[in-house]
C-alpha cells in the first residue's frame, strides 16, 4: 500500500503534530549548544515551503516560551506533552529528541537526560530527574491514537533504544536512531548544528519535483550514506539505526523544481541571508493549549569535530567546528567504560557506502547468545576493511535463544511465509519477529545445535534452508568455575572427570561446599549441553538436578555473561563466593583478570566485572563435548538473485575468520582457543589464559572428552528440564475493577483478559491453575473467576472471557495474601509455583508503606512463589513500588505497557507449566 501521507486529502482534516525537544543546558552535564540550532533545524525541515508535512502550527517546541530558562527542559514538561499527543493527535505523530542520552552499566535501559537530570552512584536507580526510554516514554507513545508515530533520537546510545522498541501489534511506529546501539556522538558545531540532524535537514528540505519522495525506509538509506564518511565517537564507524512497525511513512514531499539546495548554515527559506525562522512560540492549532514540556533525554552527545582527513562532507558546508571541550570529552569516557559492554542484543548494520561506491551486500550472521561479543568484534574489524576505498560487504550479527534458533530452522517456511496471525489461545512461532532476517550465517556454540536442527528438520524445511558446515571458528570447552578462596588455599587439582561426578565434589565434598549455578539452557549451546551431561547420570533424575542447581538469590540467567555479571554485583557477595559456575572457559578466564592489568580491557574484560567477584578454577568435565563455533552457510530457497555474489561473500567472511591474523587476534584475546579445524592448539601468549590471573586456573592442554552428544540426547533433555519440577501451579489475580474498563484495559486484543486467557497456553494438563477476581465476592476477598485446579482449557478462557468488571474497588492486598497461601497449600517440595497479578494499579496507589513491606515479608516465606506482575499503565514497573518490590523479592517479574506483554507473560508461564515441553 502507498506510505501514509499526512497532507494527503483523506488525511488533512486529521489531528497533527511534532513534538520537538532540545536540551542544550543542563545543570550537572556538559551543555550542549549545538542543539538549539538543530531544533530550528527540525522545525524548518519539517515544515518547509513545498516539502514540509507539517504546519507551523503543528508543532510543540521545548523549551517553549514559558521555560525555566534558556534551553532549559524538564521531565514533567515532556511527559505532559508526550500525554497531549497521545491522546489528541490522530493523524501522523512525530517526536524528535536532541540531548544527553545514557544507559545502565550492562547496556541496557536507554535514559534521556533533561536540564536538571544527574546520573549518580546509585547501581540500581542512577538516573535522577531523567525518563526511562522504556519505562516512560515508549510506554506512552505505544499507546497514541496517532494512524502513525515517527520517533527520532539524536543522542548517544540512540541504538540502544531498539531493545525496547515494543509496538502495539496493530500500530504503526517507526523509530530512527542516531547510531548503533552502544555508540555515542560527538556534541555538534554550535553554528551549524549536530551532525545527524544537519544531516536529515538536508535530505527532507532538498527534494525537487524530480526526487523520490522521503518515506521512512527512503530516508534511512539516505541518511546512512550521508553519515558513511563521518566517524562517531573513538572513530567508531557511524550507522543510524531503525526499527519500524507498519507499512511505510512520507516524511516529506518533492517540492522545488528550481533553485540551490539549501545547505545546513544556509536553511531553506533563507536564502537572502536573513537567518531561520523563529520557532513556534505557541501552540498552533490542533495542537494543546497547554505550554509543552520536555522529554527526558540526552543527546548522543552532539555530533562531533571531524578528524583530520575526514572526507569531505557530503551533508552540507561546514566551518571548522572547536574541539569538544575536556568536562564533554571526559563525561563520554566515563560513560563509554561503564556502559558499553553488555549492551544486549547487538544488531551491527553494515555501514552506508562512501560516495561513488555502490551499495555494500549485506551478510545477516546469527550466533549464540555467549559467543556475541566475540563476534561482534570480529565483524567490526571485517568492516574496517575495504578495497578502492569502498566496502564490498556489510555484515549484521544479532543474536536469539538458541532453542529458539532450532525450532526457526526446522520449521524454516515459516521464516518466509509467517501466518497471518497468532491464535488467541497463545503465542506462535514466528521467526523473524522473534530472531530476525533470514540468516546467511548461522554459528551456535556447539556442532551439537545444527545437528539437532537436521535431525528435526522436515523435508520440506530442508528445501528452504539448506545448512551448510564449512568448519570450526574457535573453540572453548565448558568448565566448572569453583572460587578459589579468599585467605584459603587454592582447591587442589582436580583430575577431568564426568561432570555430574565434578558437581558433586564441589557441592558435597571436602571443607568448602558451592552453590552450584548454570545460565538457563533455553538460551544458550554450552548450558544446554552440560544439562544433558548431568541429566544422562542414571542415578541422578532431572527433578533432583533441578533442585540442586537452584538459588533464589540469583535467578537464572540467559548467558555465561550474564551470570557472572550478577555475581559480580555487590548486593550478592554471598555467592560471590559460594557458587561454582557451569560457564565456558573463557569466560571465565576474561572475569579473572584485576582491573589493574592495563591489558586486561583489550582482551575483553567485561565491564561488569569487578575485583570483588571471586577468583575461580576451571575443572573440565569428559563427558561436555567442546564448544567449537561451527560456521554455517544457510541458503534459502527463492533467493537466488544474488545467490552467486552472497555464496563469495559468506566464504570470503568464512577464510577470513579462520585465517586473518586481525580475526585470529579477536578470538584469542577473548578466551577462545584457535586452530586448524577440530584441532584447537595451545594458546598464544597473548590469551588470558596464558594470563597471570590465569596460572594454574586453566589447563593449557585441553583433557579428552567424549564423542559429540546426540541430538535426540539434547531434545530430551530440554523436554525434560521443562518438565523436570513436576507440574506446576499458576494462579492470576485479576483486577476486576471498573477503572480497568474506564481505562480501557479491560477487553480486548493484548488487554488484560485476552492477555491472561492467551498466556494459559503453556499450562499442561498435569499443571494446576485458576482465575481469581480482585472485587470482594463470595470467597470474601476475590472472586473465583476460574476456581483452581485442573480446570479444561477451552471454557476457562471462555469464562475469563465473559468476566464483567465489576463496581468495586480491588482488593489487592488481600487478594495477594490469599493467592500466596493457595499456591503453598498443596504438595510441597521444589513445585514452580507462580503468581500473576493483572492490575491498572488504581486501587494500590495509595497502598501503605508499611503494608507493603509487609506483603513482602510473606512473599518470600515459606515455599518459593513467583510473583510477576503486569501493570497496564506506564510506569507501573517504578522502583519501590508494590509491583516491582514483589517482583524482586520472589525472582518474578513486573511488566508493563512497554514490555510486549503478551510474549513475555505467556514466556513467564512456561516456566512454570508443563504444557509447552516438547
Amino acid at each position: 500500500m502507498p506510505p501514509y501521507n499526512a497532507r494527503s486529502p483523506q488525511n488533512r482534516s486529521k489531528t497533527h503534530r511534532a513534538v520537538l525537544i532540545g536540551v542544550d543546558s543542563y545543570t550537572h552535564e556538559a551543555d550542549l549548544p549545538a542543539v538549539a540550532r538543530s531544533l530550528r533545524l527540525m522545525a524548518e525541515a519539517l515544515t518547509a515551503e513545498g516539502t514540509g508535512v507539517m504546519a507551523p502550527g503543528e508543532l510543540v517546541v521545548l523549551p517553549g516560551p514559558n521555560g525555566n530558562g534558556p534551553g532549559t527542559v524538564d521531565s514533567l514538561e515532556v511527559v505532559r506533552a508526550l500525554r497531549d499527543a497521545r491522546e489528541q493527535v490522530d493523524g501522523l505523530l512525530i517526536v524528535y529528541f536532541a540531548g544527553h542520552g545514557m544507559v545502565r552499566a550492562d547496556g541496557t535501559d536507554l535514559h534521556l537526560l533533561f536540564s536538571p537530570s544527574q546520573v549518580i552512584a546509585d547501581p540500581h536507580h542512577p538516573f535522577v530527574d531523567a525518563l526511562s526510554w522504556r519505562e516512560q516514554v515508549m510506554a506512552e507513545l505505544r499507546r497514541a491514537r496517532a494512524d502513525w508515530v515517527v520517533v527520532v533520537l539524536d543522542c548517544c546510545f540512540a541504538g540502544n533504544a531498539r531493545l525496547d522498541f515494543h509496538p502495539e501489534e496493530q500500530q504503526n511506529f517507526a523509530l530512527l536512531m542516531a547510531a548503533e546501539q552502544g555508540v555515542e556522538i560527538p556534541p555538534g558545531d554550535p553554528a551549524t548544528g549536530t551532525d545527524f540532524t544537519v544531516g536529515l535537514h538536508r535530505l527532507l528540505t532538498a527534494r525537487t519535483w524530480a526526487s523520490k519522495p522521503a518515506t521512512f525506509t527512503r530516508l534511512v538509506g539516505e541518511i546512512r550514506e550521508a553519515m558513511a564518511p563521518l566517524k562517531a565517537v573513538h572513530d567508531h564507524r557511524w550507522v543510524p539505526g531503525e526499527r519500524r512497525h507498519g507499512d511505510d511513512v512520507l516524511l516529506a514531499v518533492p517540492g522545488r523544481k528550481h533553485g540551490r539546495e539549501p545547505e545546513p548554515s544556509e536553511p531553506a527559506g533563507t536564502a537572502h541571508g536573513t537567518g531561520p525562522p523563529a520557532l513556534p512560540s505557541a501552540v498552533g492549532e490542533g495542537a494543546s493549549a497547554t505550554p509543552a514540556r520536555p522529554l527526558e533525554g540526552e543527546t548522543g552527545s552532539g555530533t562531533g569535530s571531524a578528524a583530520e582527513g575526514r572526507p569531505a562532507r557530503t551533508v552540507g558546508a561546514t566551518p571548522k567546528r572547536p574541539p569538544p571541550s575536556r568536562r564533554y570529552r571526559a563525561l563520554c569516557a566515563a560513560i563509554a567504560v561503564a556502559c558499553f559492554a553488555g549492551a544486549g542484543v547487538l544488531l551491527s548494520l553494515g555501514g552506508g557506502p562512501d560516495r561513488g561506491c555502490a551499495p555494500p551486500l549485506e551478510l545477516r550472521v546469527l550466533v549464540d547468545p555467549d559467543i556475541l561479543p566475540t563476534v561482534q568484534k570480529a565483524a567490526d574489524s571485517y568492516l574496517g576493511r575495504s578495497t578502492g576505498g569502498c566496502r564490498a560487504v556489510g555484515v549484521s550479527v544479532y543474536t536469539g535463544s538458541s532453542t529458539d534458533v532450532v525450532d526457526a530452522l526446522q520449521a524454516a517456511p515459516l521464516w518466509q511465509a509467517p501466518p497471518a496471525s497468532c491464535p488467541p489461545s497463545g503465542d506462535c512461532l514466528l521467526p523473524q519477529r522473534d530472531l530476525g532476517a533470514q540468516p546467511d550465517v548461522w554459528i551456535p556454540a556447539a556442532s551439537a545445535t545444527w545437528r539437532r536442527v537436521l535431525a528435526g528438520q522436515s523435508e520440506a524445511a530442508g528445501a528452504v534452508a539448506e545448512l551448510e558446515r564449512l568448519g570450526s571458528v574457535a573453540y572453548t570447552p565448558m568448565v566448572l568455575a569453583v572460587p578459589t578462596g579468599a585467605g584459603r588455599e587454592p582447591s587442589p587439582a582436580v583430575r577431568p572427570a564426568p561432570l555430574a561426578d565434578l558437581v558433586a565434589g564441589a557441592r558435597d565434598g571436602g571443607a568448602e561446599h558451592y552453590q552450584v549455578l548454570r545460565p538457563d539452557p533455553e538460551d544458550g549451546d554450552g548450558a544446554l549441553l552440560a544439562t544433558t551431561a548431568l541429566y544422562g547420570t542414571d542415578d541422578r533424575r532431572p527433578t533432583a538436578v533441578e533442585a540442586a542447581l537452584a538459588d533464589d538469590r540469583l535467578p537464572a540467567q540467559p548467558t555465561a555473561r550474564d551470570l557472572m555479571c550478577g555475581l559480580a554485583d555487590g548486593s550478592r557477595n554471598e555467592l560471590e563466593d559460594e557458587a561454582a559456575v557451569l560457564i565456558p572457559e573463557q569466560t571465565m578466564a576474561l572475569f579473572n583478570l584485576p582491573s589493574a592489568d592495563r591489558e586486561a580491557d583489550a582482551v575483553g574484560r567485561p565491564a561488569c566485572a569487578s575485583d570483588i567477584l571471586e577468583h575461580r578454577t576451571a575443572r573440565y568435565p569428559t563427558d561436555v563435548p567442546v564448544l567449537d563455533l561451527p560456521f554455517l552457510r544457510v541458503t534459502w530457497a527463492g533467493a537466488e538473485r544474488d545467490a552467486t555474489a552472497r555464496e563469495r561473500a559468506v566464504r570470503g567472511f568464512y577464510d577470513w575468520l579462520v585465517k586473518a591474523p586481525e580475526a585470529r587476534t579477536v578470538f584469542v584475546r577473548d578466551g577462545f582457543r584457535t586452530g586448524p579445524s577440530g584441532k584447537p592448539s595451545l594458546p598464544p601468549a597473548a590469551s588470558p589464559l596464558k594470563a597471570k590471573a590465569n596460572e594454574g586456573a586453566v589447563s593449557l592442554l585441553l583433557p579428552p572428552t567424549n564423542p559429540a552428544t546426540r541430538p535426540e540426547q539434547v531434545t530430551a533433555t530440554l523436554r525434560d528440564y521443562r518438565q523436570a519440577l513436576g507440574p506446576g501451579r499458576v494462579l492470576y489475580l485479576l483486577d476486576d475493577s471498573t477503572s480497568m474498563e474506564d481505562n480501557r484495559v479491560w477487553s480486548g486484543p493484548g488487554r488484560a483478559k485476552d492477555l491472561v486467557a492467551r498466556s494459559t497456553a503453556p499450562i499442561g494438563p498435569e499443571d494446576s491453575f485458576g482465575v481469581w477476581g480482585l472485587s470482594p465476592g463470595s470467597a470474601a476477598n476475590h472472586t473465583e473467576l476460574v476456581p483452581f485446579g485442573r480446570p479444561e482449557p477451552g471454557p476457562a478462557r471462555a469464562a475469563v472471557g465473559r468476566a464483567p468488571a465489576v463496581n468495586k474497588n480491588a482488593r489487592v492486598l488481600d487478594g495477594l495474601r490469599d493467592g500466596l497461601s493457595e499456591l503453598r497449600s498443596g504438595p510441597q517440595g521444589p513445585v514452580p509455583r507462580l503468581l500473576v497479578l493483572v492490575t491498572d494499579d488504581e486501587d494500590s496507589a495509595d497502598l501503605q508503606r508499611e503494608d507493603v513491606l509487609a506483603l513482602e515479608e510473606s512473599a518470600t516465606e515459606g515455599p518459593p512463589v513467583r510473583v510477576v506482575t503486569v501493570s497496564l499503565r506506564g510506569g507501573g514497573c517504578a522502583p519501590d513500588q508494590l509491583n516491582q518490590r514483589l517482583a524482586e523479592a520472589t525472582g518474578g517479574r513486573c511488566l508493563d505497557v512497554s514490555d510486549d506483554l503478551a510474549t513475555e507473560l505467556t514466556a513467564e508461564v512456561a516456566r512454570t507449566g508443563t504444557g509447552d515441553a516438547r
